[in-house]
C-alpha cells in the first residue's frame, strides 16, 4: 500500500517540477541552471520543514508522510538533473559556472535544510502553545 502513496505523491511532485522548470526556462535565459537550483534548495527546505513538523507536531500517518516526503518532494527535487547539468557545463568549457553551481547547490541546500528544521521546530512550538490555551 505504501508504494501507492509514494506513487501518488511522486506523480504530483514530478508534474510540479516540470511546471516550475518550464516556467523558469521560458523567462530566464542564463547559463546557470537556475530552475534546478531553486527546485533543489526549496526541496531541501520543504523536506526538513515537513519532516520535522509531521513527526513532532501532527503525528501524520506514515503512508501520508511517505507520499509527501519520499513521493512528492523526492520527485520534485532532482539530483540526476543537477549532475547532468553540471556535466553539460563542464563539457561546454564552463568550468567556473559548474564549480559555482555545485558549491552553491550544496551550501544553499544545507542552509535551507537547517532553516527548514528550525522553522519546523518554531512552528511546532507555536501550535503546541495554542493547544495548551
Amino acid at each position: 500500500m505504501e508504494y501507492i502513496y509514494i506513487g501518488i505523491g511522486g506523480f504530483f511532485g514530478a508534474i510540479l517540477r516540470y511546471i516550475v522548470s518550464s516556467y523558469y526556462q521560458s523567462i530566464l535565459h542564463t547559463v546557470f541552471p537556475i530552475e534546478t537550483f531553486f527546485i533543489n534548495i526549496f526541496g531541501s527546505f520543504l523536506l526538513s520543514y515537513i519532516s520535522n513538523l509531521t513527526l513532532e507536531e501532527f503525528k501524520v500517518n506514515f503512508n501520508i508522510r511517505l507520499a509527501i516526503t519520499t513521493g512528492f518532494i523526492g520527485a520534485f527535487t532532482t539530483f540526476s538533473t543537477f549532475t547532468k547539468e553540471t556535466m553539460d557545463l563542464l563539457r561546454n568549457g564552463r568550468i567556473a559556472v559548474a564549480l559555482m553551481y555545485v558549491l552553491l547547490s550544496i551550501l544553499a541546500g544545507f542552509i535551507m535544510s537547517f532553516i527548514g528544521f528550525e522553522l519546523g521546530d518554531k512552528t511546532a512550538k507555536i501550535l503546541q502553545g495554542r493547544e495548551e490555551n
